[in-house]
């Protein structure tokens, strides 16, 4: 798969920002192409990316509580990221690397080939993650964000991203740099052409 990545540097949830994502894998949604063919998770993720090329329309994303919540949370994490680590953070946009595939940071670290990916998580899952960190010494990241990250850095070409949940700056902070494992880019390179095929097969199907 060619990776040449163009950089848009649009407002996260804008409305530019959503046409763009339109009809495209992007990194949040890699870890469901490891899923079996036949179970729902992956089948849903062909359907919608097909039925949005097919159509040019996005399937309306119906918010929950905690995906508001983690919007309208992510600046006061982003602010904190950077009283914690002195880096200063500019927008991360959105990254398309083919019609196919595109990732959406939130953010890039200023100054360095990298960017971060932030979580608000609910208290017991941040309680979670410093239990994780008191008894291995670091937060361990569920397989989910593992390949969201690297699929970041698979669009970016960044050489790590800094995974930070985050509930308020009183609590105690975790933060974990992930460098980029070219094993695992592999493996998400081989799932996305998988998964393009099963696509393009489904559009062969649908479209009039």
């Amino acid at each position: 798969m060619l990776i040449n990545p163009i950089f848009y540097n649009v407002s996260q949830n804008s409305d530019e920002w959503q046409s763009l994502r339109c009809g495209k894998l992007t990194a949040s949604m890699f870890s469901d192409l490891f899923m079996d063919k036949k179970t729902k998770g992956y089948q849903d993720i062909i359907t919608k990316v097909a039925f949005e090329k097919v159509t040019g329309k996005q399937q309306k994303n119906f918010s929950g509580k905690w995906l508001d919540y983690g919007h309208e949370t992510e600046p006061e994490a982003a602010e904190n990221y950077e009283i914690e680590t002195f880096n200063s953070l500019e927008n991360g946009g959105i990254w398309v690397i083919n019609e196919y595939v595109a990732a959406s940071p939130d953010a890039k670290i200023v100054g360095q080939n990298a960017g971060t990916e932030f979580k608000c998580p609910a208290i017991s899952t941040y309680r979670e993650y410093l239990d994780s960190k008191e008894k291995k010494g670091i937060v361990e990241l569920p397989k989910s964000y593992l390949y969201q990250v690297h699929g970041q850095m698979l669009c970016t070409g960044w050489d790590y991203v800094d995974y930070m949940p985050y509930y308020d700056h009183s609590l105690k902070q975790l933060l974990t740099r992930v460098y980029r494992d070219e094993s695992i880019l592999k493996e998400i390179v081989y799932k996305i052409e998988d998964a393009i095929i099963d696509i393009d097969n489904l559009i062969i199907k649908i479209k009039r």
